[in-house]
């Protein structure tokens, strides 16, 4: 067997290998491949297996700065030209038949009631067009990001990196004067100090996100990861000297020691894959050199680089992109269904290898060209027909065909997590009345798109605060159901209204939340014209996770900062004739950490008992426990509304854990009721209605107003 050639399609491919081809190079993939399929498996057996990504941006950037200088065409259209028919055929076939398979696969086990269905659908799509990571950064970054474990098409980011890199890197070469005619020493040496240059400024902007607070942006973007692709120009420059581009290295005078130097750098890229994630910094930045290192030293005849040449490691290597566009779908179908564990451990390798070979396939004959498909390779519509269609099914699996495949149950029990809420026949949701608290204010026609109004006679409930308010959406479509309110939602997620200050780990004074003053006084500033005799404020915020952590003086700040704003709100919607209300506190579960889709909850035929997810067990804590956690806080609501004439205070609390009950939980019966510690799912906040409902008639009736006050939650 031609060691330089893989197991499988190799009839397809050697002789179109230029002789300057590096067989350990693909050896190296292999490594890189298996390192990231490890570490998606289970990130315990392997935590730095993530950086396997990295070693591909490197080797990235070697491959194509080597092909890139190889060239000698005839101008510079035709450079271009021929760099992107040759990516598109390398790279777009088997994505498009990998998003295509997917999605439908995606659609017949995953409820599109499940908040997590559009996200995911939407990601499918964008990597199509190469903008994956930037999709991911802005879904990444939200107040309610999905768990990108249930992503199946998360691991595209890399492919966008990629292909942006793509847009950028032969431009570079043609400013250096490179592509169009045989490489020169002066056209090297503007190649080697722009390329330095561009390093250090993406390496810096890489740092700069990383310490300074954002690191889901130093993952994503592209100029954050340009230096790694960079590194890999750099390394080929070194390995090719000034030489022609099949000198290899050769002038590097190693000697000997070029077989312990690269077993030594091998041995420590193993090392840095068993490091933690949370040494991600530091270890990305030494796989990025080593995998330089090993790309300059090794030999495909000596040492380690036989290791990397021996067959097995090949046939891995060149068909590693395949294995990377099927291995995380594999795994990630697998945790919607019947679960990833010892049991399904053998069936889902064998899927990922079945997967794989069959795209590799499709791969070689795209990319090298085949009887069956003789004009394919040269169709300068055919791909771009391919990626249209392609996201033609991905949008019609989002509307028209959205759940038609679904093989589940369709009931609205699986709706109700925490990403997506709406009043149906209204444009009350999530993506209008609920605002990111790094978003910028909200225009002038949000307050509109937010009101909910099936009659001009009935007085309007208006919701305002923070993500709590945005959980009670599906509460406010059965007070509009009624027949006796209208309602309003506006939210902003970490933001109370009114604003107050300090707050616990003091919150308020992070750049994240630098706008929640602004946005509060501007809510009020657009309300209080809108209100009418009859309608009511009703403010719903997590007040215990401001105020809980506080001590002494602080304390006393924060009640006294609440107090004024409160009674400054509360007289100004007197005279429009309007009333306050505040939501107390409600029981918190701080162990219930629930990221992953609620419908995993869900039995199906395909999903059996044993694969439930562990998020779907019950979490108590002592009714007693919950008592006192919030009494300090309901002591003083109780005496703000007792003196601060139209207020009231509406106590959820026993909605949630009646009386009677020992302990406080997460569950009614098999009922999920929190979709976190705070947050209520659509049946947790449906729970609040009856109460509610006779908590807003007895206001409307002339009482005392220590009965209207209402009583604690009874011990």
């Amino acid at each position: 067997m031609n060691p330089l050639a893989p197991h499988s399609g190799a009839d397809l491919w050697p002789q179109q290998r230029s002789r300057a081809y590096r067989p350990e190079i693909d050896g190296l993939r292999a490594v890189a491949v298996i390192a990231v399929l490890i570490n998606h498996l289970d990130a315990r057996w392997l935590p730095g297996g993530f950086l396997g990504v990295d070693i591909f941006f490197v080797i990235s950037g070697y491959v194509v700065t080597s092909s890139l200088l190889a060239r000698q065409d005839v101008d510079r259209w035709q450079f271009l030209k021929g760099f992107y028919q040759r990516r598109i055929r390398r790279l777009l076939p088997a994505l498009v038949v990998n998003v295509t398979v997917v999605s439908v696969l995606f659609s017949l086990f995953v409820s599109p009631l499940d908040d997590f269905f559009a996200p995911v659908m939407r990601t499918g799509t964008a990597a199509l067009f190469g903008v994956s990571n930037l999709y991911l950064l802005r879904q990444g970054s939200n107040y309610f990001a999905s768990d990108t474990h249930f992503n199946v098409f998360m691991h595209t980011w890399s492919l966008g990196v990629e292909e942006q890199f793509y847009l950028v890197w032969p431009a570079v070469l043609l400013v250096c004067g490179l592509g169009v005619k045989a490489a020169d020493r002066p056209g090297l040496r503007r190649l080697k100090i722009l390329g330095i240059v561009l390093l250090a400024a993406s390496l810096a902007l890489y740092l700069g996100l990383s310490l300074r607070g954002s690191p889901e942006r130093a993952f994503f973007l592209t100029p954050a990861r340009f230096w790694e692709l960079t590194a890999g120009c750099g390394a080929y420059l070194i390995h090719r000297g000034s030489g022609s581009a099949r000198d290899l290295g050769q002038r590097l005078a190693l000697g000997r020691w070029r077989g312990l130097l690269s077993f030594l750098a091998l041995l420590g890229l193993l090392a840095l894959l068993l490091l933690p994630e949370r040494w991600r910094l530091a270890t990305t930045l030494g796989i990025t050199a080593l995998t330089v290192a090993l790309l300059i030293v090794l030999q495909a005849g000596s040492g380690i680089g036989r290791w990397l040449c021996h067959p097995l490691s090949l046939g891995i290597g060149v068909s590693s992109y395949s294995l990377y566009l099927w291995h995380w779908p594999v795994i990630v179908l697998a945790r919607w269904t019947v679960g990833v564990s010892a049991l399904t451990l053998l069936p889902i390798l064998v899927m990922i290898t079945l997967a794989t070979a069959l795209s590799y396939q499709l791969e070689c004959r795209f990319r090298y060209g085949h009887p069956v498909l003789p004009a394919m390779g040269g169709a300068a519509l055919a791909y771009p027909a391919m990626t249209l269609l392609a996201s033609i099914a991905s949008v019609a699996l989002q509307g028209p065909l959205m759940g038609r495949l679904f093989l589940g149950h369709r009931g609205e029990g699986l709706s109700g997590t925490v990403n997506m809420k709406r009043i149906d026949g209204t444009t009350v949701d999530t993506v209008h009345c609920f605002q990111e608290p790094t978003d910028p204010l909200p225009g002038q026609d949000r307050p509109e798109r937010c009101l909910a109004r099936m009659g001009s006679g009935r007085p309007t409930l208006h919701f305002e605060g923070d993500s709590l308010t945005h959980m009670l959406i599906p509460l406010g479509g059965k007070l509009l159901a009624s027949g006796r309110f209208n309602v309003a939602f506006q939210a902003r997620g970490g933001c109370p209204v009114p604003h107050f200050s300090p707050w616990s780990e003091g919150r308020d004074a992070l750049e994240r939340y630098r706008l929640c003053r602004s946005y509060a006084d501007l809510q009020m500033e657009r309300l209080l014209p809108r209100l009418a005799p009859g309608d009511r404020l009703i403010l719903v915020s997590n007040l215990g996770g401001y105020f809980d952590r506080l001590q002494g003086r602080q304390r006393r700040r924060a009640e006294s900062s609440y107090t004024a704003a409160i009674r400054t709100l509360a007289a100004a919607l007197r005279q429009r004739g309007a009333g306050l209300i505040i939501v107390g506190p409600m029981p918190v579960f701080p162990d219930n950490m629930i990221t992953g889709p609620l419908t995993l909850c869900q039995r199906e035929w395909f999903r059996p008992a044993w694969a439930l997810a562990p998020q779907c067990r019950s979490q108590r804590v002592s009714r007693q426990q919950q008592i006192e956690r919030v009494a300090p806080l309901l002591r003083f609501l109780e005496q703000l509304v007792a003196t601060t004439p139209g207020t009231a205070l509406f106590r959820p609390f026993d909605s949630i854990c009646p009386p009677g009950v020992s302990f406080c939980s997460t569950h009614r019966g098999d009922a999920l009721l929190y979709s976190d510690g705070t947050h209520l799912t659509n049946a947790g906040a449906l729970l609040l209605y009856p109460r509610l409902m006779a908590f807003l008639e007895d206001q409307a009736t002339p009482r005392s107003t220590a009965t209207r006050r209402g009583q604690p939650p009874e011990s």
